[in-house]
């Protein structure tokens, strides 16, 4: 018996070795169905400008395009699910791709009068967020981030807002926010059909 289970082991540690050498854009991306994380619902007795971020709530089909330092831009998909949690007062939302998977929970605070979020991806490095609506484009600075040149805050602006699609494009400032300058990555969300 001791010698099965052994041998079961070993063979799943062969397994679990060679997906290791499987490249990034060819791993599955791995994806919670509805059951598993439900929507729910905004609750009217939150603060009304929470429904500022009721365009992203549902399931996205993400088309990403990411430019790397000094490389060629590509395309790759990703999955984004985005429901209320805390009674409907908070945002959580579950990001699956196969170059990264992470999760944010953004809350509005009332005295700052802006969102307050913090993310987190599968590297276990956290980041604080903010946005606030300008213009009817939804306005993210990511703080904390790290390139080759340093620190820099990260911009992401979500505009072309319709019930079943939105766009975002990325800007970055290594100066605190004075100057600006195009990031890496911009994204077009579709709604997943159900």
């Amino acid at each position: 018996m001791r010698f099965l289970a052994a041998l079961c082991l070993g063979l799943l540690g062969l397994i679990g070795l060679g997906e290791v050498a499987v490249s990034a854009q060819d791993r599955p991306i791995i994806y919670q169905p509805n059951p598993d994380s439900p929507i729910g619902a905004r609750n009217p007795k939150a603060p009304m400008e929470t429904a500022e971020f009721e365009f992203v709530i549902g399931d996205w089909d993400v088309a990403i395009t990411w430019t790397p330092p000094n490389g060629k831009p590509f395309t790759y998909k990703a999955k984004w699910h985005n429901h209320w949690v805390v009674d409907g007062h908070i945002v959580m939302q579950e990001w699956r791709g196969p170059y990264m998977s992470g999760t944010e929970i953004r809350a509005y605070d009332t005295k700052q009068k802006k969102w307050i979020g913090q993310n987190v991806y599968t590297d276990g490095v956290w980041h604080r967020t903010n946005a606030t609506l300008k213009d009817g484009k939804m306005v993210v600075i990511i703080e904390d981030v790290k390139d080759e040149r340093g620190p820099y805050m990260n911009r992401e602006t979500y505009h072309a807002i319709t019930e079943d699609s939105f766009k975002m494009y990325s800007d970055r400032s290594y100066d605190s926010g004075k100057t600006w300058e195009t990031g890496r990555y911009s994204m077009i969300a579709t709604r997943a059909n159900e």
